[in-house]
């Protein structure tokens, strides 16, 4: 609500009211002189905002900073008296002084300039002017190389981040393919210990059948395995030759496990070697020792290949692409085929683990079906691991990239800057040679008025540079004490840092109001307000505001700010208490010395 405040200050004066004349029938008669007497008054006419709300007692109050840097002083301790307006904490203001000196500079230089338009250059004046054109080159391009220098670093950053997601989906990608595998391996085992143990219950013989049957299979499965990792690393003779064209890209990243995968494929090709021999050797005559044998063989020839597999999947997957003999296809396509025995390999594991206990207690089928059991609930977990993995790998994601959004902001922030600097630069290098063409002509008006705005404009930085000291510094509202101070010196405060200044003033009286959208734009920090409590109606006490909240308060669908005032008045000394009423007007802007007179004391 705006209202108009008077105060009247009257005086009096005398208005001479001009005689009239009647000019009738070609004579005049001069008419009888009257005079009146009217009141001139003076008002004082306010513009303010006016609003009721109510006051309430702050034992404390906490400051922070509104300024990311890094805190140098702290000149206060926790318990210690503090004055109004004393520095409690101060940042590092060292680039303000220099603004403010480079502004002093360039104020005295600017009153150089406008004394050196009347005087006629001499040599040394044209030379620091060439030199000025100079230095502004120099800078101009150091600018540009910092700009450049910017761009590849921040470009060089992305690309890692980037990189780094992408490798995190396709990690995320196979562990979802594993997991597929595992969930599919799952049902397999089932439907074989199923088998296995219907099998047993059924017929003793068929069950030894089939697991003879098996080996024939199992060794066909094997050569397969062996000739393609075989393929892939050549450590035997027949291959060796196979992989020239892209054998020096296959482990460039990771050489280390070169040597192991070949150790471990020799070892699996040593154990296929002696495996095949028992083979042929073996009768089938359904001596369960010696198939025990040989499905121990089996077994520890996957338990190798799944070891050897798993280990080429990793060589693969350190390699280099290269654009004409190993492609990214290429080696998804190795790692997905690696990745597919390994599987196959574990399961094949799993079946003769099955195998060799079915035999074991080939006539003992809850043994079996415990053993199964046991085996299902183990798979089964190991899919519950590789789930929450999964939910685990694409929450990384999700953080790199919102790390990544973050980036690319401040990026953007940094970059304009940078350009910001190479534009005040050229604009700088521009003023330099206009300087000098200004140097070698007679001073003209226009001239004279470039050099005084140039004094003007030099005045305002200066002045600006000095204001801006505030936001470096940390200021006591009033006078108590130190309850608290979380900073320390070299802290470096950023937008997220919630640290604090704590002062406790338990006469401390603030006072919060709403105001509308209207009326917030009018009002500024450490303005004056007049407070009228209901309880002291006939007293009117100074107040300032203290802070002004720019965060919108939706209220029935009216959008109001909160704005805290607190009382400024050293010869107010009454009693106040919490929720009191108190009437606030806040002075918008006023004028003095208004005259007022009556429309009837006016004369045409």
């Amino acid at each position: 609500m705006l209202k108009f405040k008077f105060s009247i200050i009257p005086f009096i004066i005398w208005i001479a009211v001009i005689p009239a004349y009647n000019y009738k029938n070609q004579s005049s008669t001069q008419q009888s002189t009257s005079t009146s007497i009217y009141t001139v008054e003076k008002w004082a006419i306010k513009n303010s905002i006016e609003v009721v709300w109510d006051a309430q007692l702050v034992d404390e109050q906490s400051l922070s900073f509104n300024k990311e840097w890094t805190i140098t002083k702290v000149n206060f301790k926790e318990w210690e008296t503090i004055k109004k307006w004393d520095i409690i904490a101060e940042l590092d203001s060292s680039d303000v002084y220099d603004s403010i000196e480079e502004a002093k500079i360039n104020l005295e230089n600017a009153n150089i300039n406008l004394e050196q338009l009347y005087e006629w250059p001499d040599e040394s004046q044209i030379l620091q002017a060439k030199n000025s054109i100079t230095n502004a080159e120099n800078s101009l391009t150091i600018a540009k190389k910092e700009l450049e220098t910017t761009k590849k670093e921040q470009d060089n950053s992305i690309y890692e981040l980037e990189k780094n997601i992408e490798n995190s989906k396709k990690e995320l990608e196979s562990s979802k393919k594993s997991l597929e595998l595992a969930k599919k391996e799952l049902e397999t085992t089932k439907k074989e210990q199923d088998n296995s143990l219907n099998n047993t219950v059924s017929s003793k013989s068929t069950t030894v059948q089939n697991i003879e049957d098996s080996f024939k299979s199992n060794l066909v499965d094997i050569e397969k395995i062996i000739e393609q990792s075989d393929y892939i690393m050549w450590v035997s003779d027949e291959n060796e030759e196979k992989n020239d064209s892209f054998e020096d890209f296959l482990w460039a990243e990771d050489k280390v496990v070169k040597n192991q995968t070949e150790n471990s494929l020799l070892e699996s090709i040593s154990l296929y070697n002696n495996l095949k021999s028992s083979l042929d050797l073996y009768k089938y005559n359904w001596n369960l020792d010696e198939m025990k044998s040989l499905l121990q063989k089996f077994l520890n020839l996957y338990q190798k290949l799944a070891n050897t597999t798993d280990l080429i999947y990793k060589t693969v997957d350190n390699s280099l692409v290269s654009e004409w003999t190993l492609s990214n296809s290429d080696i998804e396509s190795k790692k997905n085929t690696m990745s597919s025995y390994r599987s196959s390999s574990l399961s094949k594991v799993s079946s003769i683990n099955s195998s060799i206990n079915t035999l074991n207690t080939l006539s003992n089928t809850d043994l079996i079906s415990e053993s199964n059991s046991n085996s299902i609930s183990q798979k089964e977990e190991n899919i519950k691991t590789s789930e929450l993995s999964i939910t685990k790998k694409e929450l990384e994601i999700e953080n790199s990239e919102k790390d990544l959004e973050i980036t690319l902001e401040k990026n953007k922030t940094t970059l304009e800057a940078k350009e910001n600097d190479v534009k005040s630069k050229e604009t700088s290098l521009e003023i330099a040679k206009l300087n000098l063409e200004e140097l070698l002509e007679w001073p003209t008006s226009e001239n004279i008025a470039k050099a005084n705005n140039s004094i003007k404009q030099a005045k305002l930085k200066l002045e600006s540079a000095y204001k801006s000291l505030d936001d470096y510094r940390l200021e006591a509202p009033f006078n108590w004490v130190v309850r608290k101070i979380d900073y320390m010196v070299w802290d470096n405060i950023t937008n997220d840092t919630d640290k604090y200044v704590y002062i406790e003033n338990p006469d401390l009286l603030e006072i919060t109001v709403k105001l509308d959208q209207i009326d917030i734009t009018k009002v500024k920090l450490n303005w004056q307000a007049n407070i009228v409590f209901d309880a002291y109606s006939s007293i009117t006490v100074n107040a300032i505001i203290s802070s002004i909240d720019t965060q919108p308060i939706e209220t029935s669908w009216v959008v109001s700010y909160e704005v805290k005032l607190v009382l400024d008045d050293s010869n107010f000394d009454k009693k106040v208490l919490s929720w009191m009423s108190a009437n606030v007007e806040i002075i918008v802007e006023s004028k003095e010395n208004i005259p007022l007179v009556k429309t009837s004391a006016i004369s045409e």
